[in-house]
């Protein structure tokens, strides 16, 4: 549980776009070093919309499933799938590598700007 993470931003405009990243990499417990990485990487996209202001991880990835905002989650979600996360010995590697990946704007997966209501 919490190997994927979807990470909600707030735009400065009331709006909300959302990612899918992996989880557990910078902290095991604490939210906030991935939620500073999001808004640092939401710059990076088009969001279709204002400035983000903040991000919070979500609860569950249903919560970004089942958003209005988030029209491509289940493609996201799947390119997350395909790759396998390694465990025992490897692992711390492949962890410090995806933490690398994260803080330059990488292996964050936009869940796209929502159609127009």
């Amino acid at each position: 549980m919490y190997d994927v993470i979807a990470v909600e931003v707030r735009l400065a405009d009331g709006g909300f776009r959302y990612f899918v990243t992996w989880g557990r990499i910078q902290d095991a417990v604490d939210p906030d070093p991935v939620c500073r990485l999001a808004l640092k990487a939401a710059r990076g996209f088009s969001l279709g919309g204002g400035e983000p202001v903040s991000a919070r991880v979500c609860g569950t990835l249903r919560e970004a499933a089942d958003s209005p905002d988030a029209p491509y989650f289940y493609e996201c979600f799947r390119s997350f799938c395909e790759k396998p996360i390694p465990f025992g010995r490897r692992y711390e590697k492949w962890r410090a590598a995806r933490a690398r990946e994260m803080e330059n704007g990488m292996a964050w997966a936009y869940c796209g700007v929502p159609p127009p209501r």
